[in-house]
């Protein structure tokens, strides 16, 4: 799409409802003609002031009506958001005046934007490539310091950067083959021994941000931490401790929780999801039954486990039955009710393999610091932190596709196949890759990356 094909769009880029101040974006061809049709600045001096904000009021055409006192800019294609002409009007947020402003800036033949319509014409325009345009989205849902600090590398480019030296690597490599594909008499280098070494690098490369997915996709939707234990054993009261307020119900009453509850805790710039649990324990109706089976099913993606055992009490059979369920998931032992006397038997937990215990008194919330820690260590992996993390499915399942191609191609390289295989891989590979920066992704692709976005950005 050229900028001078473009319709106009506009939409307020502000969050919906009540606030100081609404923020009103149009872009495209008639940006410049419609704002100086609605926008009457209060000094005649000002009206032609590209980049600069205006003080003035909006106005309906057809009615010299005042509609609003605003600020408003113009702002020149290229040096824009979308490289469109853009001009912006911040009006008071009341949807009052958002609706009548848009209201009169429709019937100038403007259309509303679709979602994320700016950020896709900044990325069809060339401004972004698409994991730039993919982290403005990861920009704004960040939560917390450490999302917005890999969101923002993203956006400068260190993952794109990162992605084009792959593809001169692998683009040096085809033009060797290719050129002993058309020139066969040349004795040409058909094994490509000059370029195995950097194609071997580039796949370890690859490789490496393949499996930094774990920690990029705990850093952005936080990793999954599920409280499970037999009943009152006092997951509930954990989780109200760690997230120091009352979310869910505890009562003395076994089996009070029988559906999965789901909160967000911070540890050190770490998101974790926690999940309180039924108890696990031989159901006495269906709907504990199907509590039990999510417990179950959600302890098999989940990438913690706190098993909370009761230490007032001896250990049961029950207690036997979790630790059966979970303990091939390397949970934590989280040893509750350390302000009662205590009768478990801590040697009989050594006996089974278990080391690592952590006491804890979740009404008198002591020990959680310490739970914290070891929750914090056991998501924490050696190497993380790395400037570079996966963290959407999307870049991984295509990264693991191009390091499936390079080994293809080493291997054929060593055992002596067609230059033409060779190629073939090569190819599918380069494609592979300018899926990731939007060179050769699909319009579909595309649709459903920039149907995330709200209306505005």
């Amino acid at each position: 799409m050229r900028v001078e094909d473009a319709d106009t769009i506009c939409a307020v880029s502000t969050p919906p409802g009540e606030g100081g101040i609404s923020i009103i974006r149009i872009s495209g061809p008639d940006a410049r003609r419609i704002l100086c049709r609605i926008f009457k600045p209060k000094t005649e001096t000002a009206r032609e002031s590209n980049g600069r904000l205006r003080l003035g009021y909006i106005v309906n055409p057809g009615e010299s009506r005042e509609i609003d006192e605003v600020l408003a800019v113009f702002m020149p294609a290229p040096a824009t958001y979308t490289r469109e002409d853009i001009a912006e009007i911040h009006s008071h947020g009341g949807f009052a005046a958002q609706r009548a402003i848009i209201d009169t800036i429709l019937a100038e033949g403007v259309r509303l934007a679709q979602p994320g319509e700016f950020t896709r014409r900044a990325f069809l325009n060339g401004r972004l490539d698409l994991v730039q345009a993919e982290s403005v989205l990861d920009v704004i849902r960040s939560e917390t310091d450490e999302e917005l600090k890999y969101a923002l590398s993203y956006l400068k480019g260190g993952l794109s950067q990162k992605v084009y030296h792959f593809r001169e690597t692998l683009k040096q490599a085809l033009v060797a083959i290719e050129a002993s594909i058309d020139f066969p008499d040349e004795d040409l280098n058909v094994h490509l021994s000059g370029h195995l070494a950097s194609l071997r690098k580039a796949k370890e490369e690859i490789d490496g941000l393949v499996s930094s997915y774990y920690e990029g996709k705990g850093l952005k939707q936080g990793f999954v931490v599920l409280i499970a234990g037999r009943t009152n054993v006092g997951k509930s009261s954990l989780l109200n401790a760690l997230l120091m307020k009352e979310r869910a119900i505890v009562t003395a009453l076994p089996g009070t929780t029988r559906d999965l509850i789901e909160e967000t805790l911070y540890l050190n710039g770490v998101k974790m999801r926690l999940i309180d649990t039924a108890g696990i324990r031989v159901p006495e109706n269906i709907v504990e039954e199907e509590g039990i089976r999510r417990v179950r099913q959600k302890a098999a993606e989940a990438d913690l486990i706190l098993w909370v055992l009761d230490g007032s009490l001896p250990y049961s059979e029950e207690d036997e039955g979790v630790f059966e369920d979970i303990n091939q998931y390397n949970p934590i032992f989280v040893i509750n009710k350390s302000d009662l006397t205590q009768t478990l038997d801590d040697n009989m937990l050594k006996s089974k393999g278990i080391n690592l215990t952590v006491h804890v008194s979740a009404r008198e919330r002591t020990g959680l610091e310490d739970l914290k820690s070891a929750m914090f260590s056991a998501v924490e992996r050696n190497g993380r932190r790395n400037s570079l993390l996966i963290t959407t499915i999307r870049h991984r399942d295509i990264l693991t596709k191009v390091s499936s191609n390079i080994r293809a191609v080493m291997e054929g390289s060593e055992t002596g196949a067609y230059p033409e295989i060779l190629a073939f891989e090569l190819h599918e590979a380069l494609h592979n890759l300018g899926e990731i920066t939007g060179e050769t992704c699909p319009e579909e692709i595309l649709d459903e990356i920039f149907s995330q976005f709200c209306i505005g950005k």
